[in-house]
């Protein structure tokens, strides 16, 4: 029989042994198609400047990425591929024993590789193609673009990136097959699936010592990432120490925990001999301590995937809805009364080519003023826990607008004016970090003193309205309303022109003109907000916010779940003979199927627990800093999280265990009816 012949008949032969590498493989490819594939969509090449910019980044960002990920993608099938060669040693042990060189039987495997990954890269393609066409909409969705541009497009720079990255990845995993199968023992071969594995580490003290010094490494990485943070600098190299810290303390915690365990379970005897107790605990625990090095990068890719998934979606959501409260105008011009004195911001446009008369249908110029109190008198008495990013809020003066440009900005709104007694006033404030105390305030306020003017309170809770937009959403933290004869007694410190926009007007005309008035604020005073490029500016960082913890996220937590199955897969048809000889002795099927679940369930548990753990410390630092950046507050949407990783975790569990249990029953020859 020709080698040719030969390769066909084994993969043919052992296609349930390689379908879970294929499938592997097909996922792989796929996904790092569909994301790569994401620029070539006509539609994102025709946006405005601001979200051009933003799907630009978005290219950027993946491509960087994609280096990252086929390192991982390339540890997946490597592992993945150990495990086929581990479930076919006997096989090879036998072309030896029959006379076959060592050169030819890593050639026959080489091919058999070969040809599984060219049939899994096809399919990959083919699934890639279908799922990059959903990607495509789903970020035509993000970026808020008309869907009827939609097209389907193939994407040849993706399909040369994909083949060129899995060819190296394929090139490297047949080495590693011919190098394996080169210098392995015809004995290791022929007995490797009854060879079983043996605690590396005995010593007790040493037990203990290793499992204190790894949480001593990552409390200490702990301490140094809350004292400096999390952003890495030249300047600055406490991050990298405390990531080595870290992940020293994670390889080391797996190193030693299932010895600890172990020893611990024997020290109670009535748990130990409990059941299957004894068998579980021996296998669970040499085949954890064995592995220390995948489950320490299982736990670090759950890491990433949880503070991905967490902290991308929510603050794509808050931003979304942050987006549609703030931006009640078309533009709103804000000129500073210190440094472009007291002017009428529409004739001044007018004099620089930006006539709003041709433009806008309506328009109002209100003006806000310093009302000489400061949000630490309205906190007075209460216990705050402010923000990160209003720290420094109680020593900021609060504003004030008079009663009827108040009215005049509901009016451009289309909002309905509100009502003010001449010894009332009225607070407004549409920003969550301080709304609690604003509330507060005015449940117990009496009266305040507002230049030598005593007011009342019209109202216990705070108004929700928008006066003015901003570059970074709700971000009205507290203004007082009042009457127009207590305003025209304080200082002004801004003058702002609303506008509404004519139906059919180029926006990108308007935004021409006002940029290089917005370019001179320093030296005339003068800045904007338009609303179509924020729109397009919180559109756009969804985007890039939805599509990085997705692209991170889910493929970071496949793999995981890849991983642990393939792991749990390959060791119980390693072992089945084992779970015949417990059948054998009398052991009945529901305790024999329980241990199977409980060996199932730790080994998807063991690296979930510390990950969730790093995860939950690590959210609220990246959030943190997210909130600072965008100057608003994430609220963490630990719900969709939780809701993907039951799909994906739970969903890779439950069909793996389902798997193994029927494997052993298959082999067994269990009586379903019975066992089921």
């Amino acid at each position: 029989m020709t080698e040719c012949k030969l390769i066909i008949r084994n993969v043919r032969k052992n296609i349930q042994d390689y379908m879970i590498y294929f499938l592997t493989l097909t996922v792989s490819v796929s996904m790092f198609y569909a994301f790569n594939s994401i620029q070539t969509q006509p539609a994102l090449n025709d946006l405005d400047a601001t979200r051009q910019l933003l799907s630009d980044q978005l290219g950027i960002l993946l491509s960087a990425l994609s280096v990252v990920v086929a390192v991982v993608l390339a540890f997946l099938i490597l592992y993945a591929n150990r495990f086929l060669l581990k479930r076919r040693k006997k096989e090879l042990g036998i072309y030896t024993l029959l006379g076959m060189e060592k050169g030819k039987i890593s050639g026959i495997f080489a091919g058999e590789t070969l040809c599984v990954g060219i049939l899994s890269l096809i399919s990959g393609l083919v699934l890639g193609l279908l799922l990059s066409q959903g990607l495509s909409i789903f970020s035509l969705r993000l970026f808020a673009i008309d869907m009827s541009r939609f097209q389907i497009v193939f994407s040849m720079s993706a399909l040369k990136k994909t083949i060129g990255c899995f060819a190296i990845i394929f090139l490297i995993v047949m080495v590693f097959n011919v190098r394996t199968v080169s210098t392995v023992r015809l004995i290791d071969l022929l007995t490797a699936d009854r060879k079983n594995e043996t605690m590396a580490l005995r010593n007790k003290a040493a037990q203990i010592s290793l499992a204190a010094l790894s949480v001593l490494c990552i409390l200490s990485s702990g301490f140094i990432i809350q004292r400096n943070g999390i952003l890495p600098s030249r300047e600055n190299s406490w991050f990298q120490i405390a990531a080595v810290l870290l992940a020293a303390g994670t390889v080391l915690f797996f190193f030693s925990v299932s010895a600890v365990s172990l020893t611990a379970i024997q020290a109670n005897r009535k748990m130990y001999l409990k059941g299957l107790n004894t068998f579980l605990s021996r296998q669970i625990g040499s085949k954890v301590q064995t592995d220390f090095m995948t489950m320490s990068v299982v736990c670090a890719l759950l890491t990433l995937s949880v503070c991905g998934i967490s902290v991308g979606i929510s603050s794509a959501l808050t931003m979304n809805e942050t987006s549609r409260a703030a931006l009640p105008y078309d533009l709103n011009v804000v000129c500073d009364v210190d440094t472009a004195g007291e002017t009428d911001i529409a004739a001044y446009l007018k004099s620089r080519d930006a006539d709003m008369g041709i433009y806008a249908d309506k328009t109002a110029q209100i003006s806000l003023y310093e009302a000489e109190i400061t949000y630490g008198d309205l906190f007075a008495g209460q216990d705050l826990n402010l923000w990160h990013i209003d720290s420094d809020i109680p020593e900021v003066g609060v504003c004030a607008v008079s009663l009827s440009d108040f009215n005049r900005a509901l009016a451009v709104q289309g909002r309905a004016p509100v009502n003010l007694a001449d010894n009332e006033f009225l607070l407004n404030c549409n920003y969550k970090g301080t709304l609690q105390y604003i509330n507060t305030f005015l449940k117990s306020c009496t009266e305040i003193d507002l230049s030598g003017t005593v007011l009342q309170p019209g109202r216990r809770e705070a108004l929700c309205e928008t006066v003015l937009m901003t570059s970074v959403g709700n971000n009205d933290r507290g203004t007082f309303i009042v009457p127009d004869y207590v305003a025209g007694a304080l200082e002004k410190d801004m003058n702002i022109l609303l506008v509404q926009y004519k139906s059919g007007i180029n926006t990108d005309e308007v935004l021409q003109k006002m940029i290089p008035i917005g370019l001179e604020w320093k030296t005339e005073g003068y800045r904007y907000t338009e609303k179509v490029m924020l729109s397009s500016m919180y559109y756009g960082s969804c985007a890039l916010l939805v599509f990085l913890c997705c692209y991170i996220g889910l493929v970071f937590l496949l793999i995981c779940a890849a991983l642990l199955s393939l792991k749990q897969l390959t060791e119980t048809a390693d072992n089945i003979y084992r779970y015949g000889l417990l059948q054998k002795l009398g052991t009945d099927s529901s305790l024999l199927f329980g241990a199977l679940f409980k060996q199932t369930a730790i080994f998807f548990v063991v690296p979930l627990l510390p990950a969730g753990i790093f995860s939950a410390f690590g959210i609220g630092k990246i959030t943190a800093i997210v909130e600072e950046f965008l100057n608003m507050h994430i609220s963490a949407n630990i719900g969709v999280t939780v809701l993907m990783f039951l799909i994906v975790y739970g969903g890779y569990f439950i069909a793996t265990y389902l798997s193994c249990k029927r494997m052993v029953m298959e082999k067994q020859g269990f009586d379903w009816k019975q066992s089921l």
